[in-house]
């Protein structure tokens, strides 16, 4: 399982094209076939899984939701119809549609972070302001959450 870490600023060319950094790249695991699938994250951030971590543990999630739930449904639903594969070529280059991109605000430029298993797309005033509002409040989460780190 790759752990990304780090962040990144990112300029994003008039095709939502991007240049993966090569921090993150080299930590692509070969099964992933140099592929990620984009999907609306939480916090009004894009969520990239390499291929194969998407189909061992994010996409088995999904399938595991009471279809007959409507907020699951609905859940689904939000997810996938605006996910995208994305393959990188040669040069860590990668076409984020420009659809996807406007769900998260990103316009000319991102902050890519590394979280672990995937990557996450910030618009740069959006993520100022999460670490902003999460810095306070780092230890009383990381307490509630019995971490320790």
């Amino acid at each position: 399982m790759p752990q990304f870490l780090g962040e990144h600023g990112v300029p994003v060319d008039d095709k939502g094209r991007i240049f993966v950094p090569a921090e993150f790249r080299k930590k692509l695991p070969p099964e992933a076939n140099e592929t990620m699938i984009v999907v609306r994250g939480f916090d009004r951030c894009l969520a990239a899984y390499p291929q194969n971590v998407w189909e061992e543990t994010a996409a088995p999630q999904l399938l595991g939701l009471p279809q007959k739930d409507p907020k699951a449904r609905a859940f689904i639903r939000s997810i996938l119809s605006q996910a995208a594969e994305i393959k990188l070529d040669r040069q860590g280059r990668a076409t984020i549609p420009r659809k996807l991109l406007a769900k998260a605000d990103i316009d000319d430029q991102m902050v890519v972070i590394g979280a672990l298993d995937k990557l996450e797309f910030w618009n740069p005033d959006d993520w100022r302001k999460f670490l902003d509002e999460a810095d306070p409040t780092m230890e009383a989460v990381a307490e509630s959450l019995d971490l320790q780190l």
